[in-house]
């Protein structure tokens, strides 16, 4: 009896330990509710510095909209941008620094303000969702004949987590070294951000991002079938479309439709906006202005309802030199020989480019993105020093490499023969 009654209970906990098991493998499958993202505590003045950033976000995208075919695909990230000239901004001085920070929508903030907010974005955003990856990377890269001040590499280091590089610009490799890195940083997404160096360059200021996030509610690829998408008002393509009904963030007006899109625990999401038929995406960006912008936030806060979304797949890569439109901005001394750079280096700096490229993969599972900015700093022409010979002088005629003078003289009165 005591053995069956044994036996009974070694049955009943396998049993239980199974279930258990069975259980803790499915709930590690299980992303957390996106119902309840972690919140990232910030202060007042962070807050503002990020709605600058938010700002300086759409002043940028418009005009590059502006300029884009109706079927060319974009995509930048105002995140990567903002940063890489944050870390500029750290050696502009003068006229250049109140440039930079009125281009940059940061007018009214402190250096000091600036760099704490994107110190603690980079360190807080990268951690808040353990189901979503995010990696934020900076770097500095100085060639030799650049004497830079130590004081601008440890302000990088300290607020940017920069990672500082020497290197040879006329190294064949160089380039591909610097390549490198930012394939490195962004999963072999951005590999070939730089084609050349341009002459004169002496400092380049890098940041790489990458994101990798899944769909709290992922589409399910049976779903998924070949349909139209309208490119224009008169033509499609086929494409492969996604399905997917589920509670959502989805708010309507008169002229489009916005749904929010989850990944993980809810920290990040895909914000859709959909113009209806008779306005084009262009049209509706035009008008979004950053106080739009919250207002759509604020009221797809509370708006959660069942929907049937349909969304197509997407997968493309975006570069552009972004000279005209900082120039534009109002950053154009920076792009100058009026440029002062005084924080790096007593040698005359000016930006010769920034240069930046992204990359984005949207499907049933979720979203990968990586994005990198390059701002390549070029020596600029000194002020030449004055000598007049205007009045009696020496000269000498050596051979260099001996030091041995083989004439010398004076001139007293060039007339004289």
């Amino acid at each position: 009896m005591k053995s069956l009654i044994k036996f009974v209970f070694f049955i009943a906990l396998m049993s239980s330990l199974v279930i258990l098991i069975s259980c803790l493998k499915k709930d590690s499958n299980v992303l957390p509710n996106p119902a309840n993202p972690v919140k990232i505590t910030i202060e007042g003045y962070q807050q503002e510095v990020i709605d600058s950033a938010n700002r300086f976000a759409f002043d940028l995208f418009k005009p590059i909209l502006a300029a884009a075919s109706e079927t060319e695909n974009i995509m930048i990230s105002p995140f990567s941008i903002s940063s890489a000239l944050s870390m500029t901004l750290n050696g502009a001085s003068n006229e250049t620094f109140d440039a930079m920070k009125k281009s940059l929508a940061l007018k009214d903030k402190t250096l000091e303000q600036i760099n704490e907010t994107y110190l603690k974005l980079m360190t807080e955003m990268v951690t808040v969702d353990k189901s979503v990856v995010l990696d934020v990377a900076n770097s500095v890269w100085v060639d030799k004949q650049l004497n830079v001040k130590q004081a601008f590499i440890t302000d990088l280091k300290k607020w940017y987590n920069s990672e500082a590089r020497n290197i040879d610009v006329t190294d064949p490799n160089a380039v591909g070294i610097v390549n490198d890195w930012i394939a490195s940083k962004t999963q072999d997404k951005i590999t070939d951000m730089l084609d050349k160096f341009d002459s004169g360059a002496a400092m380049l200021l890098i940041n790489a991002i990458y994101f990798n996030g899944k769909w709290s509610y992922e589409f399910d690829k049976s779903e998924t079938k070949d349909e139209p998408f309208y490119v224009t008002s008169s033509g499609s393509i086929t494409v492969p479309m996604m399905h997917i009904i589920h509670n959502l963030k989805v708010i309507r007006s008169n002229s489009f439709s916005i749904v929010e899109i989850p990944y993980g625990q809810g920290n990040y999401s895909m914000v859709v906006v959909l113009p209806d038929e008779n306005l084009s995406a262009s049209d509706l960006a035009n008008v979004l202005t950053p106080s739009m912008w919250q207002d759509w936030m604020g009221s797809l806060a509370d708006s959660t309802r069942e929907v049937m979304l349909s969304m197509p797949r997407f997968k493309f890569n975006y570069k552009r030199l972004l000279n005209q439109d900082l120039i534009n901005l109002g950053m154009g001394i920076a792009f100058s020989n009026q440029a002062d750079f005084s924080n790096i280096s007593d040698q005359p700096l000016m930006i010769s480019k920034v240069l930046h490229q992204s990359f984005i993969d949207t499907n049933e599972e979720g979203t990968e993105a990586a994005a990198a900015t390059v701002v390549e700093m070029l020596a600029g022409a000194a002020e030449p020093f004055a000598v007049n010979a205007n009045h009696p002088f020496l000269y000498f005629i050596r051979e260099t490499s001996t030091g041995t003078i083989i004439f010398m003289g004076k001139v007293s009165n060039p007339t004289n023969n």
